[in-house]
């Protein structure tokens, strides 16, 4: 019995280390984020993120990584029923961490994304959508892999 339980321990995996420590990145916009000026309001919640991170910024090419952000709205719909009727959006913001080499296609798509998203009354609210950005940066960053976009309830950056 001592020694499978020895076994056991001595074949264990050693603790893996983070595969984003030391990397540096690059954060890229997309044309009409960049030119209508919504890049202004999808960029502060996201640096607060990455400056606490531990990655570095560069300043051009040659990042490790690449880091995007993609929101997106749908046209609303009815929710409920009677009095407790109304109507809802679904908004989300998606994160994306990609190697410096892949091309982000025109939609968007990250190589590794999370998207955080919630039902709201109001698609145009800058604080509910400050929340799902930072939400989804940190998750990204803390659940890192090397491919996949993956989901996360932001229905606690609804507004109280």
């Amino acid at each position: 019995m001592f020694r499978l339980a020895l076994a056991t321990v001595l074949l264990a995996a050693p603790a893996m280390a983070d595969p984003l420590s030391g990397k540096s990145y690059i954060i890229e916009l997309s044309s009409t984020q960049s030119s209508s000026g919504y890049g202004e309001y999808l960029l502060p919640p996201l640096l607060k993120v990455l400056q606490r991170s531990g990655l570095k910024a560069k300043n051009g090419p040659g990042a490790d990584l690449v880091i995007n952000i993609k929101p997106d709205s749908d046209v609303g719909r009815w929710v409920g029923a009677g009095e407790n009727r109304g109507w809802l959006y679904t908004i989300s913001a998606t994160v994306g961490i990609s190697p410096e080499s892949y091309i982000i296609p025109f939609d968007g798509t990250p190589v590794f994304g999370i998207t955080a998203s919630l039902q709201t009354p109001n698609p145009d609210r800058q604080d509910e959508m400050d929340c799902l950005i930072t939400l989804a940066a940190r998750t990204a960053l803390k659940n890192y892999r090397p491919s996949g976009v993956f989901k996360t309830d932001g229905s606690t950056c609804a507004r109280k």
